[in-house]
């Protein structure tokens, strides 16, 4: 971004977070200049070539960042409750609509850059192409298109079931040339109905094909997956992200498999473990109960929920002990989670062991790492893309303060 007469712009702040380490410095400014960050600097030492007119933001008692990155969203989700099966009756042009106004919320609440983790058919390829146009306001999109499942398997309906080697290669390839970023591979069931979360969705053999075949390409995997054995099978096949991370077993409970855990902080995979969406559930359903009481089926999830969230935490507090690293992923649109809360996300990172400060990075700088972007966003450095959240309150401090949003940068244009 330069000004009207073609200087820099400078953002100043009382308090500068450039998420390299988590510290915070005070009465720091950003350069912009032609979308990209020139150079952050003392206030007192900017300095300009005589006739230079820089356009100045000055946000006063407030602290600059950069723009946070949820490494998991679905655009095309309500995130009002509605169940997947519920939206698949939608049409393509209501999820795309859907997608706008999602993608909206997201870019207003500070989010620049958003890991795409699957929509319907072209849906997220047509919105992160509008983006792109400047036709619809949206953070960056990091696009895996559609999650790749097992034939009837988790997310079936959104289009890319494939199975056995060779049928995963092929849809691995469709959708590096539909224009997918990376590839999100279901590895085990989920929440739709008739999947199995507990148990695993591909062979180590399909699983390893569909690796080959997007690093081949250059493209990241994500993998989502609650059983054990397929948290097992997404370590032997070399994914990059395990989603969820459960530890599901065969019976339904939830317990840490040590040794999985101990390979998974050796292995240096991240882990995207979405907290917050159940304990939302849980708030829910607990108000309702309060306000109106609950039906013997809201008292079963409200039951079941519970357990979830408390073997959870029993299981990732040790994962993140023994290693792990743990990134930020809200599965916005996904169940009752709305977007423009992403961080609650970073906020439930904190009960499993992160400071304030690693959950921060969580959605910043390592969050960048993870979605293949470290040299061009994550930090306020010189040479990266321009990406900047002023925020009211310290957030290394209060995670809370994330929400104070004052004003939001995408590639050195002022959004909000």
């Amino acid at each position: 971004m330069a000004s009207a007469n073609g200087s820099p712009t400078v953002v100043k702040a009382a308090r500068l977070i450039d998420c390299t380490d988590g510290s915070s410095r005070e009465n720091m400014a950003v350069v912009v200049e032609n979308g990209r960050i020139a150079r952050v600097s003392p206030q007192h030492e900017l300095a300009f070539p005589e006739g230079a007119r820089p356009e100045v933001h000055d946000f006063g008692d407030a602290t600059l960042l950069p723009g946070l990155i949820d490494c998991h969203t679905h655009t095309n989700m309500r995130g009002d409750g509605s169940s997947v099966d519920d939206v698949h009756e939608d049409d393509d042009d209501i999820h795309l609509i859907q997608g706008v106004r999602s993608a909206r919320l997201a870019i207003e609440s500070g989010v620049t850059t958003m890991r795409e983790n699957g929509g319907w058919n072209r849906t997220t390829f047509s919105l992160k192409e509008g983006i792109r146009r400047g036709l619809v306001p949206g953070p960056r999109i990091v696009n895996c298109g559609r999650p790749i499942t097992m034939t009837g398997g988790h997310c079936w309906m959104m289009g890319s079931q494939a199975d056995g080697v060779d049928g995963v290669r092929k849809e691995v390839r469709r959708l590096v040339a539909e224009g997918a970023d990376y590839i999100k591979v279901m590895s085990s069931g989920g929440s739709t109905r008739n999947s199995v979360p507990t148990r695993a969705s591909y062979s180590l053999e399909e699983l390893a094909a569909i690796v080959d075949e997007a690093h081949v390409r250059g493209r990241l995997v994500g993998a989502h997956a609650h059983a054990v054995q397929a948290i097992a099978n997404c370590l032997d096949a070399g994914v990059d992200m395990i989603i969820h991370c459960t530890f599901s077993n065969p019976d339904g409970s939830i317990s840490l498999d040590q040794s999985l855990a101990d390979r998974i902080a050796e292995s240096g995979v991240w882990v995207n473990p979405t907290l917050w969406i159940i304990m939302l559930q849980i708030r829910h359903l607990e108000q309702k109960q309060d306000e109106e009481g609950l039906n013997r089926e809201e008292e079963t999830l409200l039951e079941a929920s519970r357990y979830r969230v408390s073997r959870r935490l029993e299981v990732h507090r040790p994962l993140f002990e023994s290693g792990a690293r743990f990134i930020g992923g809200s599965d916005c649109g996904w169940g009752a989670y709305p977007f423009g809360q992403f961080h609650e996300e970073l906020k439930a990172l904190t009960t499993v062991g992160l400071s304030s400060k690693q959950a921060l990075l969580a959605g910043t700088r390592d969050a960048a790492e993870a979605v293949g972007l470290p040299d061009s966003i994550g930090t306020l450095e010189a040479g990266k893309e321009a990406d900047l959240l002023v925020v009211e309150g310290d957030p290394s401090r209060d995670l809370d303060d994330l929400t104070r949003v004052a004003a939001v940068f995408q590639a050195g244009q002022r959004v909000k």
